[in-house]
This record gives structure tokens, C-alpha cells and sequence, in this order.
């Protein structure tokens, strides 16, 4: 069975902050550089059909920034994000991390990410902070490799060399594990079960801010007991999970054009709490309900209750 190693051209993605390349006077260049050398050398590759992708030397003078770095993403195999608080912190990478997830979710795998951390980021430590945090909710639920014994070590010295030797050992055998391209159908229902994930996590810190509004705002008067029952009894969440059935049921029936509709509908509650969008999604919401006899004769079951 093919593998992702066995692909004609296997490219990595390598995300770090500039600034901290440039405080560190090049660290971050140097390691992405002997990764990419001791990858080669494990996958048998040269420069011509190999290579750890790095924005300072791929993107030439003039080009567009965005459209570079998803044209790279789009062709890379796997992730090494470098942890820091600026990188944590950057547009840029998580641009980055967000666009090779959605990559990742094409190639129908879900670990072709391998995460340095290069300098303590303390929210990294508490659950309660890194799940809050869009970025650092990726990494908290996934193993990272801690690289701060090595930070101050220069690339060449024995220790690092070993320790380059070993995070590219994990990745060479993931790569070389069994791989089956997903079809179209199968690519769509992938995305909507991991954008229900998502939307299911930015519901909770939605949920969970609002009843501690709820809480703050009670005691001067402004809340009754409806408000905090309607909030707190999550019934956010059982509209995902109405949503989901909903669309796997048109996917599953062939009414792919309407799953999609339906899954640009639903979009729209990710920012429900920004004004005026709680009256567009009662507005989508009632259309919703309009199409459920469709939906019934599709997939020849009622209204989830």
C-alpha cells in the first residue's frame, strides 16, 4: 500500500516567527536546516524531490505573502510549527497552522503535525488557558516535543544532532505509514465533522463567557432566570449536532449541492456572538425549517427532536 513517503515530491512546511529567528541570530534557520538534511537522509531524497519548505527563502521579493504561503501548504505532507510566545501570538502562522489543517483534513490524516516547543509559553501548562486560545488548543491536545534543553546548543553540537535524529525518526515513520487518498464525498464529510469540533469548542468559550457575563451583570440587576437557564442548558450544542445530521444525511443521499448550502448556513454561528448576527440565525434557523420536509423525504426520517 502507498505511503505519503512514496509521493513523486515530499514537502514539509516549517512555521516559525521571523522575529524570533532574527533575535536568535538565525537559530530557527540553522534547525530547520539540519531537519531537512537528516529528513533526506532517512527518505533517500535529494533538493530536487525533497524539501522543508521555509517562507525567507521560498517566497521571492514582490510576491504575494497570503497567496505563497497557501500555494506551499497546499503541497506539504507535514507541519513542524516552532512553539513561542510570538509565534503563538502571529497572524502569520496562525494562518499558517490553520491552512495546513485544512490540508491535513484533505489527505484524510490527523497527525502529520509535529510541534517544537522552543521557548516556554506558560498557557501551554493550564488546560483551562490553552483551550481557550484557538492555537494552543491544537497543540495542548496533541504530543509535542519539548526543545528547551537544546535552545542555547549550538545546531552541530552531539546532544542536538541526536535530538534532530529522533524528532525526524517520528516523522519519517508516520510518513511511511499506510495511506489512502479520500475521495471527494469523503474529504466534505471529514470537514464537517472536524468544523463541528471546532464550532463545538468555540461554542463552550462562547457559553462559558457569557455565564460568567451572566454572573457579572446579575448582580447589578441586569439578568433574570431565563437568561441564565437559556444559556446555560447548551442549547447551542444540540443545534450542531441537528446541523450535522442534517448535512451527513444530504451527502449521504447525493444532495451534495444542498449539503453545501446547508453548510455555509450553519457558518454563520460561529460569530453568533457578534451584533446583530443572533437575528440572522433565527432568520437561517426558520429557512431551515422550511426545508424540512425536503430533508425528510431525502433521508425518510422526521425532525430530530
Amino acid at each position: 500500500m502507498p505511503s505519503l513517503a512514496d509521493l513523486p515530491e515530499v514537502i514539509g512546511f516549517f512555521s516559525y516567527s521571523r522575529e524570533d529567528d532574527e533575535a536568535f541570530k538565525g537559530a530557527l534557520s540553522g534547525l530547520r536546516g539540519a531537519i531537512q538534511s537528516e529528513l533526506g537522509a532517512r527518505l533517500g531524497r535529494s533538493r530536487t524531490n525533497f524539501r522543508l519548505w521555509q517562507d525567507r527563502e521560498a517566497i521571492a521579493p514582490g510576491k504575494l505573502w497570503e497567496s505563497e504561503i497557501k500555494a506551499a501548504i497546499e503541497h506539504a505532507v507535514f507541519f513542524i510549527p516552532i512553539i513561542t510566545p510570538r509565534g503563538v501570538n502571529s497572524r502569520y502562522c496562525k494562518f499558517e497552522f490553520d491552512t495546513f489543517l485544512a490540508r491535513q483534513q484533505a489527505l484524510g490524516r490527523t497527525d502529520l503535525v509535529f510541534a517544537l516547543l522552543y521557548i516556554d509559553v506558560p498557557p501551554l501548562k493550564n488546560e483551562a488557558h490553552w483551550r481557550e486560545d484557538s492555537v494552543l488548543r491544537i497543540i495542548g491536545q496533541r504530543q509535542y516535543v519539548d526543545w528547551l534543553p537544546f535552545r542555547h546548543r549550538d545546531i552541530d553540537t552531539p546532544p542536538v544532532r541526536e535530538a534532530v535524529g529522533h524528532f525526524c525518526e517520528q516523522i519519517v515513520k508516520t510518513l511511511r505509514e499506510p495511506w489512502v487518498q479520500l475521495t471527494k464525498e469523503e474529504n466534505l464529510a471529514r470537514a464537517l465533522e472536524s468544523q463541528l469540533q471546532k464550532m463545538r469548542a468555540d461554542t463552550a468559550a462562547l457559553i462559558k463567557k457569557k455565564i460568567e457575563d451572566i454572573v457579572r451583570d446579575r448582580q447589578k440587576g441586569g439578568w433574570t432566570e431565563d437568561d441564565f437557564a437559556f444559556l446555560s442548558r447548551g442549547w447551542e450544542i444540540s443545534f450542531l449536532d441537528r446541523a450535522r445530521e442534517e448535512i451527513m444525511s444530504l451527502i449521504v443521499e447525493g444532495d451534495t449541492e444542498q449539503a453545501e448550502l446547508a453548510k455555509q448556513r450553519d457558518k454563520i454561528y460561529r460569530n453568533i456572538s457578534e451584533p446583530g448576527k443572533k437575528q440572522e440565525y433565527e432568520r437561517l434557523k426558520s429557512r431551515s425549517e422550511e426545508l424540512e420536509p425536503r430533508r425528510e423525504r431525502l433521508t425518510g426520517c422526521g425532525k430530530t427532536q
